[in-house]
């Protein structure tokens, strides 16, 4: 053994004179060791930015050690150590016999260069030069054609590398040539396309990888508290999810800096090339492996379908890989736990609760294991149908669901599920696959168990199927027909030959019956309490309720408190609105516990919009029951609160309501998650100032903060956003999607700039709503007003947009990052700005937008340009979940600017930009970006002022 030799595999090629070397491990990432060839120099690429060419024999001097050594064992040693160059190391590396340095000098592809240390082998390096100049190879050529040939025409700027301009060159589904010169994660990687070195950021098809992350922003230091770390402390910060460092030391291991091909799949809205990459086999078998399995398989990366659809082949199995993957608890999927699903098979058996009674023959359970509700339809028997929009109810059909309702609503059950049935749909819908089974009844105090079916038939509520001799049928078929010859001689029900009782109530629940449903207010307010049925539930309060003894149907809502409103489409020409925050699960809870229930309620008084307001409690389903007040059981479930200025003492529970609303604050049930002892000293406040006739107007304000997702990058001082959970966004998406379905009309609309549209957007053929910029003969400029994208489209691309829903808000918010001055215009960084800012939002990822300031039209905008709807936004950026601030990344790539401290007055501001201020002088002290001269930062007068946080900005 060789004293101070060591063994390792190159895992970068950095040029012709550098390589990285990784140790061998067991498992994870492998230590690395960065060596230069001793005692030769070889010629340097250029940069990335076109800022500098390559040298003559450059490219080719990285390809030749590239291509001999890129995952190959080698055996190395370090000869010298130069400290001037940041302790550089430099040695010698064998490939095998083969000396690597002798073997790029000899093929002229580096030179020898001495100093006071030199190489073990310098007279083995010297013989080599003196051939290759002797030879007139590679850097000694004398043929000046050749040394130009020798440098590569690398495109720059977005012209050539850009993603559609290079799946438009080569074709959805063609393959392509290219080597791997970064691994940004498992799942991402930076390629040098041959053979025209075009350089693009490839994401791997089909699948994600856990994130790398980025760089934290530093905490405030609070007053007296220790100080915030430093900009060296954060960098080096990693906030890494679980298993990326694996992920990416594999792809690294198989792809980095290997000549891979690449099967282009397709570009998505960010403008990110999405392409199959199939890299070297291992040894001995050889052959390429696709590297989007290979994470698959190991566990580090997940498939996304909307990712899986673009692939022409292959999805299928990346589906395969990860279920094995997900089976075997394999890395990111260790503590999987797989969900419940109401697709597939239904279990033979389940137990569970009634939630509703659709018929006579239908119910509604609450699978106590899954929370799934199911709709069970009892077996072989037929009872009458209830009233549709377009048909009356079949005689006793009423009287059915009612008998069910009483016995079944609220009670527990057990299910054998026996057989489905496709039957047609009714109109123009689908046909429907119906779930049949038996259901049981769970005995109360004092009762036995009964089969649901079984009463129904025997009361005379339905009637038997006479199935054919091939059909499935119920498992207690004879009971039935039993139980059916039973009511025909008692002739009960359907089988007798009077007419059932007439259903006579007054429904003034229905919109527009206000003054009709007054009249009864004065005969409920003298009754006091009365019995009702709990017919429907409108929200989380807002029920309706049936009282048989007036014969009457209203809407009603107990008095004094709120739940979360539902989200709302467009219709009749209003715009839609969106739901809050656990709207659904307040309808889900009141649905449960009142639905189809008995109930009693005492009316106090009604609101403008017909409304009968007051108090209401829920009767037991069973005998161990209890009565609910629902009002405050909404409440302490944390899904309702108090109305804003009631006073507690004025409702009839007020107390109990008051102290539930306050265990529920304790708590930080659902509605009070992020509730805080300061928000009520501020909502006192803010009731003080009302009461007072509103004299008091300031004070400070909660600034806005929504989660949002980035769909278009305009520059790096303008780019558009979208509500994460918005349910207007998939309410729009909906309706275009029917409307570009229809038949196109036989003569394209003739548009003026200034009208809304429905347009094609070219990449995906997919239509959109949009507001025409400008008109030109057969074609028109288009601003995508949900999405903040432009294109121009031929007039066969759009079409008249429905007045319902070009009456919804654009759900493109215009936005501009606070406390930055950005490079934009003709800048000669703002290409770069913009490119650095458009990969820091892409992705589709959720971000935490704090609006910190309002920014009107100026004098030059166009005030009824939909952008300007909401004026533009002006926000701090953060990575959800991770706090990375997308300014830090900006002011640390020396791509961002902060103002001087004297032109700033807001107090909130100064901080702000104080907490950035390290991050803009690490990027100076590196020469970074703008800094690249220096700070050009000294005419401050000659620049506008940062918007002030609170306030409307200064005009653009």
């Amino acid at each position: 053994k060789m004293a101070g030799w060591l063994r390792g595999t190159v895992k970068e090629v950095v040029s012709g004179d550098t390589v990285v070397i990784a140790g061998a491990v067991k498992s994870g990432p492998a230590p690395e060791k960065r060596l230069t060839l001793s005692s030769i120099i070889a010629p340097k690429l250029g940069k990335r930015d076109g800022t500098s060419k390559d040298e003559p024999f450059a490219w080719q001097s990285r390809e030749f050690l590239r291509s001999r050594v890129i995952g190959q064992q080698v055996v190395f040693k370090v000869d010298y150590v130069v400290e001037q160059l940041q302790g550089r190391e430099f040695g010698s590396v064998f490939l095998g016999q083969e000396n690597m340095a002798v073997s790029i000098v000899a093929a002229g592809l580096a030179k020898v260069r001495t100093g006071q240390q030199n190489s073990p082998y310098i007279e083995n390096l010297k013989k080599a030069e003196e051939q290759a100049q002797a030879a007139h190879v590679g850097l000694w050529t004398k043929d000046p054609a050749a040394q130009a040939a020798a440098v590569r025409n690398v495109p720059i700027g977005e012209e050539g590398n850009s993603a559609n301009a290079i799946i438009a060159a080569v074709g959805k589904g063609k393959p392509v040539t290219g080597i791997v010169e970064q691994v940004a994660n498992g799942g991402m990687l930076r390629i040098t396309l041959l053979p025209d070195y075009h350089q693009a950021t490839v994401v791997v098809s089909g699948v994600q990888a856990p994130s790398m992350g980025r760089r934290a922003a530093p905490p405030t230091a609070a007053d007296g508290g220790p100080a915030a770390p430093s900009a060296a402390t954060i960098a080096a910060a990693s906030n890494a999810e679980p298993y990326a460092v694996e992920a990416k030391a594999l792809a690294e291991s198989r792809a980095l800096h290997r000549e891979v091909r690449l099967v282009l799949e397709g570009v998505d809205k960010f403008n990110n090339l999405f392409a199959t990459v199939l890299v070297p086999g291992a040894p001995p078998a050889g052959g390429e492996d696709s590297l989007a399995e290979l994470l698959v398989r190991a566990g580090y990366a997940k498939c996304v379908e909307w990712s899986l659809n673009m692939m022409v082949s292959g999805s299928q199995k990346l589906r395969d890989l990860e279920r094995t993957a997900k089976a075997e608890k394999r890395a990111i999927w260790t503590n999987y736990v797989a969900p419940p699903s109401t697709q597939g098979k239904l279990s033979d058996a389940f137990t569970g609760k009634v939630v509703e009674v659709a018929s006579g023959d239908c119910v509604v359970i609450k699978d106590a294991a899954t929370g799934v509700e199911r709709r069970v339809q009892l077996s072989s028997i037929r009872a009458p149908r209830p009233a549709t929009r377009d048909r009356a109810a079949e005689p006793w059909a009423t009287d059915a669901k009612e008998f069910l309702r009483k016995r079944l609503v609220g009670r527990e059950v057990e299910v054998k599920m026996e057989y489905t049935r496709k039957v047609p749909g009714m109109g123009e819908e689908a046909e429907r696959l119906l779930a049949f089974g038996n259901v049981e009844t769970v005995p109360d105090k004092g009762e036995e168990k009964q089969n649901v079916g079984e009463m129904v038939v025997a009361r005379g509520f339905a009637t038997v199927i006479k199935h054919r001799s091939d059909e499935e049928r119920s498992g207690v078929y004879e009971k039935l027909v039993e139980c059916e010859d039973i009511a025909k001689a008692a002739k009960r029900g359907v089988h007798s030959a009077k007419e059932p009782a007439a259903n006579r109530i007054n429904d003034v629940s229905t919109p527009g019956n206000a003054a009709k449903a007054k009249q009864y207010l004065p005969f409920f307010q003298r009754a006091g309490k009365m019995l009702g049925v709990v017919e429907y539930v409108l929200s989380g309060h807002r029920l309706k309720v049936t009282i048989p003894k007036e014969g009457v149907t209203i809407v009603f809502a107990p008095s004094g408190i709120k739940t979360p409103q539902r989200a709302q489409g467009a219709q009749h020409g209003k715009p839609a609105v969106g739901g809050e925050p656990f709207a659904d699960e307040a309808v889900a809870f009141t649905r449960e516990a009142a639905l189809q229930h008995d109930c009693e309620l005492n009316v106090e008084t009604m609101d403008r919009g017909g409304t009968f307001l007051g108090s209401i409690t829920i009767s037991p389903a069973t005998s161990a029951g209890r009565p609910l007040d629902l009002a405050l059981a909404l409440v302490k479930a944390g899904l309702a609160r108090i109305q804003p200025g009631m006073e507690p003492s004025r409702l009839t529970n007020g107390t109990a309501l008051a102290d539930a609303q306050r265990a529920a604050k304790e708590a930080r049930l659902k509605i009070w998650a992020s509730w805080t002892p300061e928000q009520d000293k501020v909502e006192d406040e803010d009731e003080e100032e009302a009461g007072a006739g509103g004299a008091a107007t300031g004070g400070s304000r909660a600034r806005e903060v929504m989660e949002v997702v980035v769909t278009e990058v305009v520059d790096a001082g303008e780019f558009y956003v979208q509500r994460v959970g918005e349910p207007r966004v998939q309410w729009v998406a909906d309706q275009v999607r029917t409307a570009g379905a229809a038949d196109p009309p036989a003569i394209p609309p003739e548009l003026r700039a200034g009208s809304l549209c429905l347009a094609q957007y070219s990449l995906d053929k997919q239509w959109y709503r949009a507001y025409v910029e400008k008109a030109h003969p057969g074609a028109y400029d288009v601003f995508f007003v949900d999405f903040g994208n432009r294109e121009r489209v031929v007039d066969r691309c759009v079409r008249p947009i429905d007045a319902a829903l070009a009456a919804v808000p654009p759900q493109a918010l215009q936005c501009s990052l606070a406390y930055l001055k950005v490079p934009q215009g003709a800048h000669e960084y703002a290409g770069e700005a913009r490119a650095l800012l458009g990969q820091l939002l892409s992705g589709g990822q959720t971000l935490v937008a704090t609006v910190v300031g309002k920014e009107k039209p100026g004098p030059k905008d166009n005030a009824r340009h939909p952008k300007w709807a909401g004026n533009r936004s002006v926000v701090t950026l953060v990575e959800a979940g991770t706090n990375a601030d997308v300014a830090v990344e900006l002011l640390c790539a020396g791509l961002a600017r902060l103002p001087k401290l004297k032109r700033v007055r807001d107090p909130a501001a100064r901080e702000a930009i104080t907490a950035l201020a390290s991050f803009e002088d690490e990027a100076k002290e590196a020469r970074r970006g703008l800094f690249v001269y220096g700070d050009p930062g000294d005419s401050e007068d000659e620049e506008p002022a940062a918007p002030k946080a609170g306030a409307w900005g200064k005009p653009r």
